[in-house]
């Protein structure tokens, strides 16, 4: 008799200060150190190390829409009971992201010069921020 594979992924995103989201998903895309990764259910468990200020999307359906954080660091562990779990160093919903202000740092590092690896950095971290937002970058 043939095993039915659930549908859905158990999905959680945490951060150090506290848990930013946990339900279901149909499926999770992320940016790895290695590229980007979709994970749907019946997923091979899987570890991976989150890249540096990226997003992590959670597809929920048509009707359910999706829930979109920016991610700086960590990592993504997906388990053989469809569960996904996201620990990143930062996180932040991209609903609750003040855009103007990551604008503010994308052009502040930029007039910086691109050349100082922090400011590099910095830049980096605002484009991520403005991408959970929704925003062109």
């Amino acid at each position: 008799m043939a095993t039915e594979e659930p549908s859905t992924l158990q999905v959680e995103i945490v951060s150090p200060e506290r848990e930013l989201w946990a339900g279901s998903g149909e499926m999770v895309i992320a940016r790895t150190v290695d590229g980007e990764i979709g994970i749907q259910p019946g997923h091979i468990p899987t570890l991976a190390v989150l890249a540096p200020s990226g997003v992590v999307r959670v597809l929920m359906g048509r009707e359910s829409g999706e829930v979109t954080v920016f991610v700086h660091s960590g990592f993504l562990s997906v388990s053989e009971d469809n569960r996904v779990s996201v620990m990143a160093e930062v996180a932040e919903m991209g609903e609750e992201i003040d855009t103007e202000r990551a604008r503010r740092a994308l052009e502040e590092s930029s007039s910086a010069g691109l050349s100082d690896p922090e400011e590099l950095a910095r830049a980096d971290r605002a484009r991520g921020r403005l991408r959970a937002a929704g925003e062109l970058v």
